[in-house]
């Protein structure tokens, strides 16, 4: 009995212990689907990198269930609102370099090694032309960014009315404080596909500060805050 019990406990811990966290790919004729992950959030995005088009990005919090399952809070939907603030569970496969995800073959992504950067962040502050910082106060409507495995990605949503506004990500490096993304998706405009920003990002605990030039070439100045 003593023994079937230890073997529970070891198996429940391995499994509360599954992650999906880093970046994942699946490329398909035209088609890329990259999945990002914390520990507990996620999102998936499809789009065609060589044509520059946006095709959806949709994600929330999520849990590996016992039986081979990953449990989902949908918290935005850019192409089907409806299913927003909703459960939904997908079947999976998880080993260490591959993952099936409903149904569809993943490689993971070693392009950058997790940093300080590394997680979910929500935008708290942010600067006007004059200078001065705005307070952001958390609520359904909020910009929030995802960064993992060198993989990074922001996108607008609101909660409460189920509104997708925008989405933007790519590949992200951290050297030094500075900060440098490569577009591979942008919701809003194709043609920022392929660009490549640098900013100074200081991280203090849980705060990052976000500063540098637009690609308009106007100043930003952020204030982002860590949510796991």
């Amino acid at each position: 009995m003593r023994y079937l019990f230890v073997l529970f406990l070891l198996v429940n811990t391995s499994l509360k212990a599954q992650s999906l966290k880093g970046a994942w790919q699946n490329t398909d004729k035209e088609t890329t689907t990259t999945i990002i992950a914390t520990d507990t959030y996620l999102t998936v995005n499809v789009y065609d990198l060589g044509g520059k088009k946006f095709i959806e990005s949709w994600g929330g919090e999520y849990t590996i269930g016992a039986t081979n399952e990953a449990f989902m809070e949908i918290e935005f939907h850019s192409q089907n609102p409806a299913v927003v603030n909703s459960s939904q569970s997908y079947n999976i496969s998880l080993k260490k370099k591959t993952l099936e995800f409903n149904d569809k073959k993943f490689q993971k992504l070693d392009f950058a090694k997790e940093n300080a950067l590394s997680g979910l962040w929500r935008i708290a502050a942010r600067a006007n032309e004059k200078g001065e910082m705005t307070e952001m106060k958390p609520g359904p409507r909020k910009t929030l960014k995802i960064m993992s495995g060198g993989y990074f990605q922001w996108f607008a949503i609101n909660t409460q009315t189920r509104e997708f506004s925008g989405t933007g990500g790519g590949r992200y490096t951290l050297v030094n404080e500075k900060y440098t993304e490569k577009i591979e998706f942008f919701s809003r405009d194709n043609n920022r596909v392929g660009a490549e920003l640098s900013f100074e990002a200081a991280v203090n605990g849980k705060e990052w500060t976000h500063s540098g030039k637009s690609s308009k070439g106007d100043l930003i100045k952020e204030i982002w805050t860590m949510q796991d």
